[in-house]
């Protein structure tokens, strides 16, 4: 009798995100009869108590940071729990993953949750792509999280044509349907008035979300629509930019920053107006669930957002970097609820359509399988 494929999930971070959600969801889905997991991450966010809850092996690496020791005790922990298949997600795991694969001689599956080198310098830049692409060699598939996003990485030459495959984030609407009906965040919790017209976003607070776009645009609307507010869900590095930025500009008292969010898409039912001012995304799992929860959105013109948002028919896109189109945006549908239902219902039966879980888990096994299918078969053992 063969064992299951043990899976090796290595992240960089348990922070609040698109990445350890992801995770997350595949770990706590996927059969247990047919694949073990254990994860691999630094101790910086609620994930790795939601990890250790669900009883799977944990192990705290520090795996964004650079050095020799984060390799070898990645190869230790292969070792010792007998894995079959490492998958990593980031570019430091990416990095000691899949050497240690290579090293072990088992394969290894790579997501790309975007692919973001644009920040770096021109040295920098060359390093990242250069270094990708022989990673790429180590690994038995790359997974890309939208269409867009493959051919960005195939035009760059990160990987070859049959190596990747598009599987999209997926959103278990059941489990957000019940969690909306019994635990919103409602508007009084927040300070917020029942005829306020509240904007709202959820993301980490990093430069490429340019999060001052929304204040930007913030400041054009409150001649335009007296009761706007926006609603900003989530933390990170420019948390402290961004709340000095809505004080500079006098928005400090039409701001509402709730932190990180256990479950953060009970704040929908709060909202009126998703926006999302995003430089590049690989596939935005908060836009998603927004769309499949019924608020209209307004998004930047940006792969990723493109894969989810068709202008003028389940949301509307506008330029990056643009505060005075994305107020215009907000004031034209806040003006037509007609228009705005319309592009509501859209929006939710094309995600969840096309976004379900269901679909990403069918596709993640059938990599697991493809890339763990040349491993003997040997006797059940308990997990370590």
């Amino acid at each position: 009798m063969s064992r299951p494929i043990r899976v090796l999930q290595l992240l960089v971070s348990t922070s609040p995100g698109g990445g350890p959600k992801h995770v997350y969801d595949l770990v706590r889905n996927l059969a247990k009869r047919e694949f073990e997991f254990m994860v691999v991450a630094p101790r910086d966010g609620i994930f790795f108590e939601r990890f250790q809850e669900l009883g799977i092996p944990v192990a705290e690496i520090p795996l964004g940071r650079v050095g020799i020791r984060q390799l070898f005790a990645t190869i230790r922990l292969i070792r010792h729990h007998r894995v079959d298949l490492v998958h990593t997600h980031g570019k430091g795991p990416g990095l000691y993953g899949r050497l240690a694969a290579r090293w072990l001689g088992i394969p290894a599956v790579h997501t790309l949750h975007g692919i973001h080198y644009r920040s770096y310098s021109w040295l920098g830049q060359r390093l990242y792509l250069t270094l990708e692409r022989c990673l790429s060699r180590l690994s038995h598939t790359v997974i890309n999280v939208s269409t867009s996003q493959e051919a960005e990485g195939l035009g760059l030459h990160l990987f070859r044509p049959g190596q990747s495959v598009v599987i999209t984030n997926g959103v278990d609407f059941e489990e957000m349907e019940r969690m909306l009906r019994e635990s919103p965040v409602k508007r009084e919790m927040l300070g917020l008035r029942p005829d306020d017209v509240v904007l709202g976003c959820v993301s980490r607070f990093d430069p490429v979300k340019r999060l001052e776009v929304l204040l930007d645009a913030l400041g054009r609307l409150r001649d335009r629509i007296p009761r706007v507010m926006l609603v900003l869900v989530g933390g990170g590095g420019e948390e402290n930019r961004i709340r000095h930025l809505s004080r500079r500009l006098g928005l400090q008292d039409r701001v509402v920053f709730t932190g990180f969010l256990e479950m953060p898409a009970r704040i929908y039912p709060a909202l009126d107006l998703y926006l999302s001012t995003s430089l590049k995304e690989g596939l935005p799992l908060s836009l998603v669930e927004a769309m499949g929860a019924g608020l209209a959105t307004v998004a930047t013109d940006v792969p990723g957002h493109r894969d989810v948002v068709a202008h003028g028919k389940t949301g509307l896109l506008i330029p990056a970097d643009d505060d005075a189109a994305l107020a215009d945006a907000v004031v034209s549908l806040w003006a037509d609820p007609i228009r705005r239902a319309a592009l509501s219902k859209a929006a939710r039966q094309w995600v969840r359509d096309e976004f379900g879980i269901d679909k990403m888990l069918d596709r993640t096994a059938a990599v697991y399988r493809a890339a763990g299918v040349s491993r003997p078969a040997v006797s059940v053992m308990p997990t370590q």
